[in-house]
């Protein structure tokens, strides 16, 4: 009897130690499985961050680049406005004929085609013999197209719709009074090489009372004619003794229609 329980103390203390053993390996196991999960967290965790640092480095340089775009194109704007100055802010240039192309000839075709002219009062006497002097190349007298201008006469270069204008202004002069009203007139003649006449084309006339010891009185005409290329056309003016003396006052001209 003592045999047999000293055997069964045995068989339960070895089964103790087995369970024992059992249980311990269960625990290493289970430490083992820890660490294995523990150590792939590890290694997903870095391999996020890598992903993450590489795509930081990516936005930083596409900023940069971005950056360095934004500035070239400001440069390149501001350069294009330097270049492209307004004509009011650039020097003005008279015009040369050998530098942009243009020749003599070429300017006076060009003039050709606009013919216009303007004369004003003169700086010394108005009138020679019958008919009114001119100014034809000072201050904004002109004759441009063809025109010219010679002894009172203004030459038409060609045929065509003109228009023809006139204007004088008159003052009083010191002087005696006058005993009567002072009939102030102008006339605008045409002469034309196929019948040497005069042609009056144009015409105004104002009465100023001699009552007034001190008047001005301006005449305007104006009028379209179809004229032959050398007609001449001249002016004729009552009291001319009373015209002022100011080129703005004091024209006469003439300028081709468009066809």
């Amino acid at each position: 009897m003592e045999t047999l329980d000293g055997s069964r103390r045995l068989i339960r203390e070895w089964e103790t130690i087995g369970m024992e053993e059992d249980d311990s390996c269960c625990c290493c196991c289970e430490r083992e499985a820890g660490l294995h999960r523990q150590n792939t967290l590890i290694q997903l965790l870095r391999q996020k961050e890598s992903r993450l640092q590489r795509m930081a480095r990516f936005l930083a340089v596409a900023l940069l680049l971005l950056v360095l775009a934004a500035l070239a194109l400001l440069v390149t704007v501001v350069l294009k406005g330097r270049g492209h100055q307004s004509p009011d802010s650039q020097p003005m240039k008279q015009p040369d004929s050998h530098s942009s192309g243009v020749s003599v000839k070429q300017q006076q075709f060009m003039d050709f085609k606009n013919p216009s002219a303007m004369l004003t009062a003169p700086d010394g006497s108005n009138i020679d013999g019958e008919y009114l002097q001119w100014e034809s190349k000072k201050g904004n007298a002109h004759c441009h197209g063809g025109f010219n201008y010679s002894g009172g006469n203004l030459v038409v270069p060609r045929n065509g719709i003109y228009r023809v204008f006139l204007q004088i202004t008159y003052e009083s002069k010191l002087g005696p009074k006058c005993d009567r009203d002072v009939r102030l007139t102008i006339n605008v003649f045409r002469i034309a090489d196929s019948y040497n006449d005069n042609v009056l084309i144009l015409s105004s006339f104002d009465t100023v009372s001699c009552s007034m010891e001190h008047w001005r009185k301006t005449l305007y005409t104006a009028g379209s004619f179809s004229l032959e290329a050398n007609s001449r056309l001249r002016v004729k003016s009552a009291h001319s003794e009373h015209i002022v003396n100011q080129e703005d006052l004091v024209f006469f001209g003439a300028e081709l229609l468009p066809q």
